[in-house]
């Protein structure tokens, strides 16, 4: 139980259990809007379901958000238990460490993307003038709830399999015994899924930027499609060549490490940067799909003009983070550090 008196640990459950509270007792009010909402109808109990239904989904807005810092919340709990954990130099070791693996940062990342989607839904629900989406957001509650308890739950199992007498294993032993083959011109899949990451997130940016000046469904969809591929292959490339180049070792590729102060860190907006992009992007998609169902084009356009000036922005952090340490290392060294 000696897991459960860290103070990482313990501000990580808590905030997964108010967000889990808040998202169960707001089912029993999206229940009663389901079957109750009569959109446009002027009686008592339809004006009190309303009145109940605004300040529900501004409490389950408080909770998601609360829930989408869970995501960060997982990994620091993590790298911080690391310094009581003998052999686990960053969280990896610490996740290897435990029966549930890295599946807690699974779960969060589940929930965190779930939670992000109901509030772009949400935020476009309160730019109607008609709240014509609040059974379309409540309906989404019984998606998102299960995967805020899942989290919690599947955290506090982790917490609960923590043991800090065990001895762990490095990140580079599980990791660094399949890296890339060194070739004279640095190329390999790391660098061929580094230059497509590149192409795919600057296209992805493209994609929102121009949708936010004029928008539609064919440059949202796009959008949304896009960012998918953009983030596995921005993942991949990470792995396998962006993190040996701030390690400036060939054969370390730990993405746990790249929150560490010792490569400035860089993990932080490269990884945040990924998350928002991605979420903005598909979210994109989202706003576009449900266009006839809001019914006001111009506060439809408004939302994806938003979406695609901070999806852009989004991309272009990872764009800089994920070339900052390529290029810092061949312009200090002339050379690909595979060689």
């Amino acid at each position: 139980m000696d897991a459960f008196s860290r103070p990482w640990l313990l501000a990580r459950l808590a905030t997964g259990a108010l967000a889990a509270v808040l998202c169960v007792l707001a089912l029993g009010v999206a229940v009663r809007v389901l079957r109750h909402w009569r959109l446009g109808a002027t009686s008592e109990g339809q004006l009190a379901l309303e009145r109940r239904a605004e300040l529900v989904a501004t409490l389950v807005q408080v909770a998601l958000l609360v829930s989408l810092g869970g995501l960060a919340l997982t990994v620091l709990a993590a790298d911080r238990s690391a310094q009581s954990i003998r052999g686990a130099m960053c969280a990896w070791g610490v996740f290897e460490s435990t029966g549930v693996g890295f599946l807690p940062v699974a779960t969060s990342a589940l929930a965190a993307f779930g939670c992000a989607l109901w509030l772009v839904v949400h935020r476009l629900d309160l730019r109607l003038e008609r709240p014509v989406l609040t059974r379309a957001k409540f309906a989404a509650l019984h998606v998102v709830t299960p995967l805020v308890v899942l989290d919690l739950v599947t955290f506090g199992v982790f917490a609960a399999q923590l043991d800090f007498d065990v001895v762990a294993s490095c990140c580079s032993v599980s990791l660094d015994g399949g890296a890339p083959v060194r070739t004279g011109a640095g190329m390999g899949p790391g660098a061929t899924l580094f230059v497509a990451a590149l192409a795919l997130s600057a296209g992805a940016a493209a994609l929102l930027f121009a949708n936010a000046r004029r928008p539609s469904r064919g440059l949202s969809f796009a959008s949304a499609v896009a960012s998918v591929p953009a983030a596995g292959l921005a993942l991949g490339a990470t792995l396998l060549y962006v993190a040996p180049h701030a390690y400036e070792l060939p054969h370390h590729r730990c993405p746990f490490c790249l929150l560490h102060a010792h490569v400035g860190g860089i993990g932080w907006p490269l990884f945040g940067g990924l998350f928002a992009a991605t979420v903005l992007g598909v979210g994109t998609g989202l706003v576009a799909a449900l266009r006839n169902r809001a019914g006001e084009p111009t506060q439809v356009d408004a939302s994806l003009g938003t979406l695609g000036r901070l999806g852009a922005f989004g991309w272009l952090v990872v764009l800089v983070t994920l070339a900052f340490p390529v290029a810092s290392y061949w312009l200090r060294t002339g050379a690909s550090v595979f060689g």
